[in-house]
């Protein structure tokens, strides 16, 4: 049995778990009832150093390689299909929709760093009655991310986003590469083609123009919705989000002795109301540096489909 297969055997069993508890893991499924600006703010305010502050872990280990984010749609009449598999997650979301309006949307949880991630997932209906647009920060603005699990929304935002264009396919890769210091290279390929690279310093885009001097933390959102093209912004939001997550490479044994997850406000299974009922999935984190082509290849058939979901 492979790595990821033991890997997937733990969650499966895991996701059992939370079936059998029944009601009580799935309690506090309301909205927290913020503003949606504060919403924003703390979005922007969180930087990928920030997210584990609270709880003081190690320094990082050099791994010596990178951390790979795969993301693949297809969209099809009436129905789009997304995925995203990292070291740290493997998620599929579903968006049913009118031509006009998001009529239906539900997620699946292959492999997630706790066990209730998975019902998070339940957030999504939320989408529903949504309008179809090509402008990601649309669907922020009218529904608290903070109250969601973050990657199932992020699929979910843009498969409403490419159900807007029409019939087809996208694939996004992005590249954070391990670093001795605070500087790294990431990189995002769309469709095969190279459409972004930063240097990085910390949190702050060393180069290129336009981003050059700018935080991926506060203000980030709000200066791609103003300043560049729709598609141009999707990119710079998914490549940001790789950047985010990268926080945890190389810390993956130390976040594996934590009970469950921490009050970061980050998610919805990071808010007070349910942290201690996510439990975390040890021996969840993979490292896909040099087996790149393993993620998402478990999609395959799923991406292909005859029959709606």
């Amino acid at each position: 049995m492979t790595t990821r297969q033991v890997a997937r055997a733990g969650l499966a069993l895991s996701h059992r778990i939370i079936d059998l508890a029944g009601p009580r893991l799935h309690l506090n499924l309301g909205r927290l009832g913020r503003p949606i600006e504060e919403i924003q703010k703390m979005d922007d305010g969180m930087t990928a150093d920030n997210r584990l502050a609270q709880v003081s872990p190690p320094a990082k280990k050099y791994l010596g390689g990178s951390m790979n984010r795969v993301i693949r749609i297809v969209s099809r009449l009436g129905e789009v299909r997304a995925t995203v598999e990292d070291d740290f997650h493997h998620f599929r979301v579903v968006v049913q929709h009118d031509g006009q309006r998001v009529v239906r949307a539900f997620s699946d949880a292959p492999r997630s760093p706790f066990t209730l991630c998975p019902a998070a997932g339940a957030r999504l209906s939320e989408l529903v009655g949504q309008p179809l647009t090509t402008q990601l920060t649309a669907l922020t603005e009218k529904i608290d991310a903070r109250n969601q699990c973050t990657h199932q929304f992020d699929l979910a935002c843009l498969s409403v986003a490419m159900a807007a264009r029409g019939e087809g396919q996208r694939r996004y890769h992005a590249v954070v590469h391990d670093s001795r210091d605070r500087y790294t290279l990431a990189t995002l390929d769309r469709d095969g083609e190279r459409v972004l690279e930063w240097e990085m310093e910390g949190d702050t885009i060393v180069a290129p123009y336009p981003f050059c001097g700018r935080t991926i933390g506060s203000g980030f959102t709000g200066f791609v919705s103003r300043e560049l093209k729709h598609e141009e912004a999707e990119a710079a939001l998914v490549l940001r989000r790789a950047v985010f997550i990268n926080a945890g490479r190389g810390i993956s044994e130390w976040v594996d002795t934590l009970p469950h997850a921490m009050v970061t406000g980050g998610c919805w299974v990071q808010q007070p109301e349910q942290h201690q009922n996510a439990l975390r999935n040890k021996g969840s984190t993979l490292d896909f540096t040099g087996r790149v082509d393993e993620l998402t290849m478990d999609d395959e058939a799923w991406l292909d489909w005859t029959e709606p979901g």
